[in-house]
């Protein structure tokens, strides 16, 4: 299941996105966050915010539309921001691909909204 905050929703600012995920993320269900997250990037946020807390299993398919979503992000100019915390499922598949050096985490939606400057903090 994923649920997507549009900019200017008042909590928060114009060039901000968040797609919250919760559930299994498998090969059906993760078809759908992709192209949510897929559809988010392409509008260029500032920053993008992931929220996967509620995320308890995603396979390769949502690894892979996340490094995508990132690097459309960053080319724009702007930030994806994963946040957690990540359950041991999510936090395994990031460390096993590696992924974990690569994308921007965040203990939560909010110190990920905050989006401080400096390196990112484990989740």
């Amino acid at each position: 299941m994923t649920d997507h905050v549009r900019s200017g929703s008042g909590a928060e600012p114009e060039d901000v996105e968040t797609l919250r995920a919760a559930g299994e993320l498998d090969w059906e269900d993760g078809q759908e966050f992709v192209r949510r997250l897929s559809a988010a990037a392409e509008r260029a946020p500032r920053l993008l915010v992931v929220d996967l807390a509620g995320v308890t299993f995603a396979d390769s398919s949502v690894l892979h539309g996340l490094l995508l979503a990132h690097r459309r992000t960053a080319d724009a100019g702007g930030r994806l921001v994963l946040a957690g915390p990540l359950r041991e499922p999510v936090r395994r598949l990031l460390e096993l691909s590696s992924a974990v050096g690569y994308l921007h985490l965040a203990p939560d939606t909010a110190a990920a909204l905050a989006d401080t400057p400096g390196p990112d903090r484990a989740v």
